[in-house]
């Protein structure tokens, strides 16, 4: 379900620092999260899943410690530096902000990374062997393509906090992406601190379609963002499948559970004490879901091509009823 994305193209020197973890009846695990979050939550469940089909669950031969600091930077990383107090054999960093809180305090104790973005240029991960995982960089082109395909995206807007570096990291590939599209981009710099309702106004009457990058800060406020953009009937590209569900017409991204799955499989072969992290190359998820709101399209009135229907997963939305497939 991976693919190798990254291995460095010249040898690095040997981090002494960094062993394979010791045979044990019974691993101390640390997972981190960084948000509350539904992908991140099911990032975890995945993670857990697999540790449990490797023979490393709670009760047996693993003793698991799960944080979620919720947003909260104090706490994720006071809790990545207990985790290093603790002498955890492995800590697993669910999302980005973990994977960096774990950078932060420890280069010699393995750390997976589950949905990191940028893993292969952030400063942050230079000069450290003990750290692999599964990347998650958004497929901006993609989605941008596959939204093309029924929405007009010459005016296309953006919302982002300019105070979320992934918030950042999303603009300046959808930038490039809009220069080799021949896209105008509206841009709407979002402020936490501000009132949302006028700042999401700011793009009625300049786009045709909005795109909603990853923040847990827009997220906060993402039913106002619908509601504002359905009464001026422009859709929604979300950046991963969550916005979708909340109301986003059309998003290309993974699957979190698997991805969560893949990093516990990297992680139970690191308990098995043979390799390193840094024997383990930066992997990615090859097999995105095209994921597509049936009440946005009804309600918007958009025709589907009929290869797009065939191969999205569309959720039938409706008021007061759950999801489903």
């Amino acid at each position: 379900m991976a693919v190798l994305l990254y291995q460095s193209s010249s040898p690095e020197p040997v981090n002494e620092d960094v062993q394979p973890i010791a045979a044990k009846d019974v691993y101390s695990i640390g997972i981190l999260q960084a948000d509350d979050l539904a992908e991140q939550d099911k990032m975890t469940a995945g993670v857990l899943a697999a540790l449990e089909a490797e023979g490393y669950s709670k009760g047996g031969h693993a003793r698991i410690d799960v944080v979620k600091a919720n947003g909260n930077d104090k706490k994720l990383e006071a809790s990545a530096k207990k985790f290093v107090r603790d002498k955890k054999d492995l800590i697993i960093a669910v999302g980005t902000d973990s994977a960096k809180a774990a950078a932060r305090v420890t280069k010699s104790i393995p750390v997976v990374g589950v949905g990191v973005m940028n893993f292969k240029k952030d400063k942050d991960f230079e000069n450290h062997h003990n750290i692999t995982g599964m990347m998650d960089n958004p497929a901006i082109l993609t989605q941008i393509r596959m939204a093309s395909r029924c929405i007009s995206i010459q005016k296309l807007g953006i919302l982002y906090n300019p105070k979320d570096d992934s918030s950042v990291l999303q603009l300046g590939i959808l930038r490039e992406v809009a220069a080799q599209k021949g896209v105008q981009l509206y841009e709407v710099a979002y402020q936490p601190d501000k009132a949302a309702e006028p700042q999401i106004q700011k793009l009625v009457g300049h786009i045709s379609a909005l795109y909603v990058p990853e923040d847990p800060d827009l997220l906060s406020y993402f039913d106002d963002i619908v509601k504002i953009m359905n009464g001026a009937g422009i859709p929604i590209i979300g950046e991963q499948a969550e916005m979708v569900r909340r109301g986003a017409l059309i998003s290309v991204s993974p699957s979190y559970y698997r991805m969560g799955f893949s990093g516990g499989r990297i992680a139970a072969s690191l308990l098995k004490g043979d390799i390193i992290p840094e024997d383990i190359p930066i992997m990615r998820q090859q097999d995105p879901d095209i994921v597509i709101n049936m009440k946005q399209v009804n309600l918007l009135n958009i025709p589907l091509p009929g290869d797009l229907w065939q191969r999205s997963r569309k959720l039938y939305l409706y008021d007061g009823q759950p999801a489903r497939p």
